[in-house]
């Protein structure tokens, strides 16, 4: 058996979570290889991290000199067309793709082993796929009978362009008068998009997995997703000989950090992002601020900041590349606060819960996946920052309590969202998938 990875990009949510079950995957003996967008280079960090020889900048076929000039210059004109009809986003929107990523993407990529040796079991598992994949060509090159899994990082792939609907419900009815594009009408470039969607995943030997009930619940409600084989859900998987919880004490003293204080930890790749709560934990913030023992320890690029309302003091610690600094700024923290009002299955969440630290969030997406109230944290209604700060509040004035949930966190993680037991799911899965291929094959000779 033979696992392609494809995922756009080398960094992220969607890329840390596909990396991670790569590199799960080849230390199970699966021969694993992950396909990226070309044009990227890897960070010291990662280098360090993994085996790069085994992640590939992927080329494409070319059709010929002239067709591939002409889908270059078709490529040219739609991504003109669809910048215009989808710019002017508010800040913090999240990003709004095209099914056209590239320009002509069929499968398999050049210097692919399925191109050397078609006869071998090969399995495409994609991840976060825009920017990346052009879906007529890529799925219009597939034999019927080819297994696809597509692991759901976001919703992108039940939508006609967003990657969170932010409420919208029209995904369900095949897109159109978009509240995210700024020329809506019933036949928008959502509805265009929808429809490209649509016609390249019919009769594809599709299989969907969803790392959250959440999203996998959406998925299997969605018309794009109606001809899937199979919907499964397997949560992401932590690294736990990599994330593990260090000596508190000495995180702070690392991190500089008054080793008396209340921490309260956040981080997201992008702290501007809407979705990620920012303005929502700002406010809980507030009715906290006044507590001189409190502090906020932030990652991610930007700043949690606003100079109208009185916080505790925040530490910046910038983007967080390493494990060893990951390890140190949730081992730091006495809780970890996940004020999301619309994701899939937090990575930030569940690294500080392997790190036996509790989270305090939102009752959101796939967060109570993994908080259960008294347990492994706290949880407060959708959005409602009141009832948030009530939760902080209340982890601030039992702290031992907090502890012995941090515990708790920990051991979930070991019980349920390890990297190997992933692993062993998508394992279990791939080979139920190509014996039904080798039993397709059988029948057809």
């Amino acid at each position: 058996m033979f696992v392609s990875h494809f995922n756009s990009f080398l960094r992220g949510g969607a890329a840390t979570a596909a990396r991670q079950l790569h590199t799960a995957l080849r230390n199970r003996g699966i021969q694993s290889r992950f396909q990226y967008l070309a044009g990227q280079s890897f960070s010291d960090s990662q280098r360090a991290e993994f085996d790069t020889d085994e992640f590939y900048s992927t080329q494409w076929a070319r059709k010929g000199s002239l067709p591939n000039a002409l889908d270059r210059v078709r490529f040219r004109v739609h991504r003109q067309s669809f910048k215009r009809a989808t710019r002017g986003a508010k800040d913090g929107a999240e990003i709004f793709t095209s099914p056209h990523g590239q320009p002509f993407t069929p499968w398999p990529p050049l210097d692919h082993p399925a191109a050397a040796d078609p006869a071998q079991p090969h399995l495409i598992h994609l991840h976060w796929i825009s920017k990346f994949i052009d879906f007529p060509s890529f799925f219009g090159s597939l034999d019927s009978d080819q297994p696809v899994v597509w692991t759901l990082h976001d919703m992108n792939a039940l939508t006609g362009g967003c990657h969170f609907a932010g409420g919208c419900q029209r995904f369900r009815v095949g897109c159109g008068n978009c509240p995210q594009v700024k020329r809506s009408g019933q036949t928008d470039v959502s509805f265009q998009a929808f429809e490209t969607k649509r016609r390249a995943l019919k009769d594809i030997n599709l299989h969907i997995v969803a790392p959250s009930r959440w999203l996998l619940g959406l998925a299997q409600s969605s018309p794009l997703l109606a001809d899937a084989k199979s919907f499964t859900r397997i949560p992401y998987g932590m690294p736990t000989d990599k994330l593990y919880p260090m000596q508190k004490q000495f995180a702070r003293e690392t991190l500089g950090i008054e080793p008396d204080a209340f921490i309260i930890g956040f981080g997201a790749m992008n702290l501007g992002s809407r979705r990620k709560g920012a303005t929502e934990l700002l406010a809980a913030l507030e009715r906290v601020g006044s507590n001189p023992n409190v502090r906020g320890l932030v990652f991610g690029s930007g700043t949690l900041s606003d100079a109208t309302k009185t916080l505790p003091e925040m530490i910046h610690v910038g983007n967080v590349q390493d494990d060893r600094t990951r390890r140190l700024v949730y081992s730091a923290a006495d809780v970890f606060v996940l004020p999301s009002t619309e994701d899939n299955l937090p990575l930030t969440g569940l690294e500080a819960m392997a790190c036996g630290t509790p989270v305090i969030g939102f009752d959101a997406g796939g967060i109570p996946d993994y908080v259960i109230p008294g347990k492994t944290g706290l949880l407060a209604d959708n959005g409602d920052a009141a009832q948030l700060a009530r939760r902080l509040q209340t982890a601030i004035a039992n702290p031992d309590a907090m502890q012995a949930m941090g515990a708790q966190a920990r051991d979930l993680i070991m019980n349920q969202f390890q990297s190997d037991t992933q692993a062993q799911c998508y394992m279990e899965l791939y080979r139920s998938l190509i014996g039904s291929e080798n039993q397709t094959q059988r029948r057809a000779a």
